[in-house]
């Protein structure tokens, strides 16, 4: 199975060019205000920020406990460039005795359409959050711009 994760992620880097950061299970919410949402792989690379749908054979390359129950094939990619700002959850000391669900994370972005805001769900213990959060540095509670 390990080499299966390290194959697919090398494959990945291969295919898109860009060396992955961070990565993690999560939800997207298509919708920001929605209690559904699109289960997958959130990748923070080099060069972008991306929702990958993940089909039931890829699932297991993230571990246990990512769903084999997919909504849809919908995916996404942000160039780093174009990211805003990004908001993320401000954790207490408590919050993993209380963790009751991935914490809701947001990320504005701008590109030819104008401002576009993206809401995602992600393990905190994937380390996906510490990454944004030092791409971003003043990210956490509060939304911070860049640019």
């Amino acid at each position: 199975m390990d080499n299966e994760v390290a194959d697919f992620w090398s494959a990945f880097e291969k295919e898109t060019g860009e060396k992955v950061e961070a990565r993690s299970e999560g939800v997207w919410y298509r919708v920001p205000n929605s209690g559904a949402g699109h289960e997958g792989l959130l990748i923070l690379t080099n060069k972008s920020f991306r929702f990958k749908y993940v089909p039931k054979t890829v699932a297991p390359l993230m571990g246990p406990g990512l769903s084999p129950e997919f909504v849809d094939e919908t995916e996404f990619t942000v160039a780093r460039g174009d990211i805003v700002s990004v908001r993320l959850p401000k954790r207490g000391f408590f919050a993993w005795i209380v963790r009751r669900s991935f914490p809701r994370c947001s990320m504005v972005t701008r590109g030819k359409g104008g401002e576009k805001t993206y809401v995602f769900s992600v393990d905190p213990s994937s380390g996906l959050l510490a990454a944004l959060a030092k791409a971003w540095p003043n990210a956490a509670g509060r939304v911070v711009h860049k640019g």
